[in-house]
């Protein structure tokens, strides 16, 4: 089979391990179970889901660097072993400190490990749709909770928290060791056949960089901070959305895990529906979009106090998050070459890594002062927002001035050698 055709059997497969790695984003089903079971209060048992999300994003530079000897594949496995065995481990764990490593930094890396390594192989073999490949590994990983939150409020409901963690675990690795079986390595600078490279797919500053020539470039800076505030709002919401539903809106358990459900599709819709928007009108562009929506949406949850508004705005949140979570991958290759993205990718995502930390935690600690109030957190990631957009600006700037000085260059380097 050639390339071309195995590129798409690769792609579903990707999505189906990802849906695994989406697993994280269901931990608000298993919050308040816990902290009834084990007596925990909001701020010990969120800290359990910060610590997946700013975890996964600790592996993946390493795992890039790892991509130039080990192959996908491997990584990939070796990823669901560790993700599976971590959850399944987690169905034992009778502390906070234990949830924390078995579940928090366990599955965290495990997360980060099969991401990292499914993802930016993949990319590379569709140079032709980066923001589409890209948004949907992405929708795979952000649709994990549209699966495996009703699943785990239905397991929880039958057999309990624990045995619950066991169960997933063992499915975990028998899916994702044996989809990651029929991974390749995507052969270097691949194009699929008849594909012509556009101006918006080449490198926007103008050559491949590795990690080191990449750090030294302000833009990768503005970058990660496009990134770290465009994510806070969508990270901290996910944690939080079964208990503010519950809290705030009176919601049952069942229909909490259900809204839950509808925000992880939310989610997933986001990362194909923004990734493909920002094939076509740019990336950078998309982003303006993001930080608008968010913003209004994020205000409408302080000041709508109907069922349904409220819902309709925390979607709306899920949506741009996810198309944030879909460009991190392209929009790196854009700027930086598709050459070295496994290393600048997994660079790049510690920026959410950063987000995850401070978002979920953030919320649970102005919750418990104000007395369950959320508003304050979301003021503030309504200001980061807004810088947000100001980062986004000098970018754009940055990268036109940078576009007309090398075409100046090329024009008087043709001319001379004419």
């Amino acid at each position: 089979m050639n390339n071309e055709s195995k590129r798409w059997i690769l792609l579903v497969a990707g999505i189906i391990i990802n849906i695994c790695a989406g697993f994280g984003y269901a931990w608000s089903v298993f919050q308040n179970p816990l902290m009834q079971q084990f007596g925990w209060n909001a701020i010990q048992a969120s800290l359990a889901y910060t610590l997946v999300m700013g975890v996964s994003a600790l592996p993946m530079a390493l795992v890039g660097m790892a991509q130039a000897y080990i192959s996908p594949r491997v990584l990939v496995f070796t990823g669901g072993l560790l993700l599976g065995g971590s959850v399944f481990f987690s169905g034992s764990i009778q502390s906070l400190a234990q949830l924390y490593l078995v579940y928090g930094v366990g599955v965290g890396l495990g997360v980060g490990i099969v991401y990292s390594g499914s993802l930016s192989n993949m990319v590379r073999f569709f140079p032709d749709k980066r923001g589409f490949c890209s948004g949907a590994m992405a929708a795979g990983m952000g649709s994990g909770a549209v699966i495996l939150a009703p699943l785990a409020a239905a397991l929880i409901s039958n057999f309990g928290v624990m045995p619950s963690f066991r169960i997933i675990g063992i499915a975990f690795i028998l899916i994702i060791c044996g989809l990651s079986l029929l991974i390749d390595t995507a052969p270097q600078d691949y194009a699929p056949m008849g594909w012509i490279p556009k101006k918006t797919t080449e490198t926007l500053t103008g050559a491949d960089k590795d990690w080191k020539a990449m750090l030294k470039d302000p833009i990768f800076y503005l970058m990660a901070g496009i990134f770290t505030t465009g994510t806070t709002s969508g990270v901290m919401i996910i944690g939080h959305a079964s208990p503010m539903f519950q809290e705030i809106m009176n919601f049952t358990p069942q229909k909490a895990a259900a809204m839950l459900g509808f925000l992880a599709l939310c989610n997933t819709l986001g990362r194909l529906f923004w990734g493909w928007t920002s094939d076509r009108i740019g990336r950078l562009k998309t982003i303006y979009f993001l930080y608008a929506i968010t913003a209004l949406a994020l205000l409408g949850l302080i000041y709508f106090t109907g069922q349904y508004l409220f819902v309709v705005m925390v979607m709306f949140i899920g949506t741009c998050y996810g198309g944030f979570m879909s460009m991190i991958a392209s929009l790196t290759a854009d700027t930086f070459g598709s050459k070295n993205l496994p290393i600048n990718f997994g660079i790049m995502f510690l920026a959410y890594g950063f987000a995850a930390f401070i978002g979920p935690r953030m919320a649970a600690v102005i919750k418990i002062m104000n007395q369950g109030d959320y508003s304050p957190a979301f003021i503030i990631a309504i200001l980061m927002c807004l810088v947000g957009i100001v980062l986004n600006l000098v970018v754009v700037k940055k990268l036109t001035k940078r576009t007309a000085c090398a075409s100046s260059t090329e024009l008087l380097t043709h001319t001379a050698n004419e």
